[in-house]
This record gives structure tokens, sequence and C-alpha cells, in this order.
């Protein structure tokens, strides 16, 4: 039985690239091609040492993240159009969304548990309603920890008064679905709309 959902928000709920962001960085580099988008792509999002990892923990605030990478790349790029470039890389999924409604309208809680910035998640308030639909957020950035660290996922149980079988929490990543598990939370990874939907039909909710 299940008494909580936890779903990711990149890739789950909002399918997103950052290899966008890594182009058009390019793009506005006066680097004489130091900095290809690879290597910006690479610099950037790299799991272990990526330079959005600090960022995303709260360690910086986003006018500080964006003085570091205009330096650092050598960009020719006001910070308002920086933003642009940063933010415009999210869609809906219409499935994903409804999904989430059909729980709520059961009366199932819900929660979003990411690795996201301010920045981000500032755009994604504004523009996608679906995330103002479910009933908390554990954001890294505000937590200050990263998944798979453990402190993310203690959150959850800091916000809801739920034993961790009843839990479960959905994510694109294995590593990621693996803490959960590791912590004693069900977890589901995550592949496509359809399997998700099946998934939790098998639940019978």
């Amino acid at each position: 039985m299940i008494d909580l959902f936890v779903f990711d928000l990149g890739n789950v709920i909002l399918p997103f690239d950052h290899r966008p962001i890594a182009t058009k960085l390019h793009e506005r580099s006066s680097s004489n091609g130091l900095w290809t988008p690879k290597k910006i792509f690479d610099d950037l999002f790299d799991f272990a040492n990526g330079i959005i990892n600090r960022y995303e923990e709260g360690c910086s605030s986003s006018l500080e993240f964006y003085l570091e990478i205009r330096n650092r790349y050598h960009l020719d790029l006001p910070y308002e159009e920086f933003k642009e470039i940063w933010n415009n890389i999210f869609r809906d999924s219409p499935e994903v969304n409804e999904l989430i409604l059909y729980l709520k309208a059961k009366g199932y809680p819900v929660f979003i548990l990411s690795n996201t910035n301010e920045l981000h998640f500032s755009h994604i308030l504004e523009r996608f309603p679906i995330v103002h639909a479910v009933d908390d957020w554990i954001l890294s950035f505000e937590v200050g920890a990263k998944k798979p660290d453990r402190r993310i996922y203690d959150a959850i149980f800091e916000k809801m008064d739920v034993e961790g079988e009843k839990v479960l929490f959905i994510d694109d990543m294995e590593h990621n679905v693996a803490a959960a598990r590791s912590l004693g939370m069900q977890g589901l990874l995550y592949t496509d709309p359809e399997d998700l939907w099946e998934a939790v039909r098998k639940m019978n909710v």
C-alpha cells in the first residue's frame, strides 16, 4: 500500500535537455574555440564535478552562478539573455500531468523531489501549472544536498509522517532510485508515461 507518491521533476514530470544550453553558450563565447559545446556541457553538467552542482546545492546565488560561467566561458551575454537560454529547455508531459491529477483526485499526497536550481524552479513555477497541483516540493538548492545524498531523501520524512515502505519514489536515474530503496522506500525507475501508468494501475490505486 502506498501512502505517498514522490516524483522527480526533470525528465519525469518535465522532459528537458541541457545540450541546447551548451550550444548557445558556445555561440556567445569569445574563447576562440577553447570552449566547444561538448566541453561546456561536460564542464557544466558532469554528474560528479559539474559547475552546476554547487549552484544546485544552494552554495551560490543565481547572479553569482551567472558571473562565474560568464567569466569562465568568456561570454558576451547579459544576465537577462542568459536566463532565457538557461531556462528555455523544459516541456510538458501531458500523460504524467494526468497521472498526478488522477492521484490527487484519489486523495493521495504527491511530492516533487528534485535536483534543481533557483532559476530553473522559478521559471517552472511561472510556466508549468502542474507543479502547483502537488502537495510539497523538496528542492536540492533549498535542502543543500542533491540526490543521491541521503539528506534530500530525509526531507520527505521531515515533511510527512509516513513509513518508508509506504512511499513510492519515481525517478529516471537508477542510482537515485537505488538510494531511495536503500532507505526503505519503494522505488520505480521511470522510462516512459505508459509504463508509469501501468505500474500505478498494478498497485490498484
